[in-house]
């Protein structure tokens, strides 16, 4: 592509200029974000309070009071319900993926029709399940554009008292505090990772399309991250420093809305040797699942009124396998996985040198592969601040 997908992406993150219904981009500048480790764009801290789209698109009807954040992952989600491009909805004209979408017209009636299904679906949750976010778009349509009717032929004989297959299978008694503890002591206990006063991070961020990055992560306390990652286009830093959050590129150093710098030590959490920062009397056990080949105890909890949390520890080693962190919507659920895997023994302390991420937009999985990880070693302070822009 002629354009830097990575300066169009972020522009038209910040800008949003005049998108309509919804947004909804398929190309690599999806995902080639202007920022570090997570793949998401870093806001330029403008306001306390963030817009919600209809206050910068001319069109929007169904999702009036959605915050600009969750535009691009409600779309995905659409997109991924049904299995169908954004041009299905979306007037596009030329070849170019990142030019010549025409967001705000209304001439498919494909359009008119997903407005009616987004009122159906909030309609339903709100009249027959109480207001949760039971019903979705893939409830019924499951990646096709047309939701079955018929169920498959023979159907399946079910002996009495089967227990339905989307019920997690019940744990043994065993408790959150039981399940924590044994993750803990699978780690090497909390007095070995107490001693880590940093720990260092090599490796590379695989995408889909070639998009690898060498990336170096640093941590020191809690407290002080830092995100090296070489691309094509050049090095992205990410960086926090105590209460404030910054992200460098060729354009410069810019600060991060307190909304992301909290996003991003959330994130971070997961670089350090004991990954669960809540207490076991905030979480439940729900059950007993299969990850992969092992089998896990589930543990759940609400980390805010809108937000859900599920921990997968391996019943056998203890080790965290999986975590999914869920946020509703006004529209649909926004799930986020990472997936841990390749422990191995870093002085005396169990860390992953492999982390895979994803979410609902199909460019996101991300695989980390950690070539190296040092820990306490002297890493400086001033690593951390944000970069003075060159005048």
């Amino acid at each position: 592509m002629k354009k830097n997908t990575n300066e169009w992406r972020v522009t038209t993150f910040l800008l949003a200029a005049a998108f309509p219904l919804v947004i909804c981009l398929t190309s690599r500048a999806t995902i080639d974000a202007n920022a570090m480790d997570n793949g998401r764009p870093a806001r330029a801290q403008t306001s306390q309070q963030e817009k919600t789209v209809e206050q910068g698109r001319p069109n929007i009807q169904v999702l009036k009071g959605l915050p600009e954040s969750q535009l691009y992952q409600v779309m995905w989600f659409i997109r991924a319900s049904l299995g169908v491009p954004c041009d299905y909805c979306h007037v596009k004209q030329g070849p170019e993926i990142d030019k010549g979408w025409s967001w705000d017209r209304d001439d498919k009636p494909q359009k008119t029709r997903a407005r009616e299904m987004m009122r159906m679906v909030m309609d339903i949750n709100k009249t027959s399940f109480g207001g949760n976010q039971v019903v979705t778009c893939y409830s019924c349509h499951r990646g096709t554009t047309r939701p079955e009717q018929i169920v498959p032929l023979p159907p399946l004989f079910m002996s009495p008292n089967t227990p339905p297959n989307a019920e997690a299978k019940p744990a043994a008694t065993v408790t959150a505090e039981q399940i924590l503890n044994a993750y803990i002591k699978a780690i090497g206990g909390k007095d070995a990772a107490a001693k880590l006063t940093t720990i260092v991070y090599t490796g590379s961020i695989q995408r889909s399309e070639g998009r690898n990055d060498a990336v170096e992560i640093t941590m020191k306390g809690t407290d002080k991250y830092l995100v090296q990652r070489k691309t094509a286009q050049g090095t992205i830093f990410q960086g926090i420093d105590g209460p404030a959050g910054w992200v460098k590129d060729n354009n410069g150093s810019r600060q991060l809305a307190g909304a992301d710098v909290e996003q991003v030590k959330q994130r971070a959490v997961v670089y350090r040797a004991i990954k669960v920062a809540e207490p076991p009397a905030q979480m439940r056990v729900l059950g007993l699942e299969k990850v992969g080949d092992h089998d896990a105890y589930v543990l759940g909890l609400a980390t805010d009124p809108k937000t859900t949390r599920k921990y997968f520890f391996d019943a056998q080693t203890g080790l965290l396998l999986r975590m999914v962190t869920t946020k509703q919507t006004m529209l649909v659920p926004l799930p986020e996985q990472m997936d841990f895997e390749d422990y191995r023994d870093v002085g005396g302390v169990k860390l992953p040198f492999t982390i895979i991420t994803s979410d609902v937009d199909v460019f996101s999985p991300a695989t980390r592969k950690f070539t190296d990880i040092k820990i306490n070693v002297a890493v400086d302070d001033p690593v951390f601040k944000m970069p003075a822009n060159q005048k």
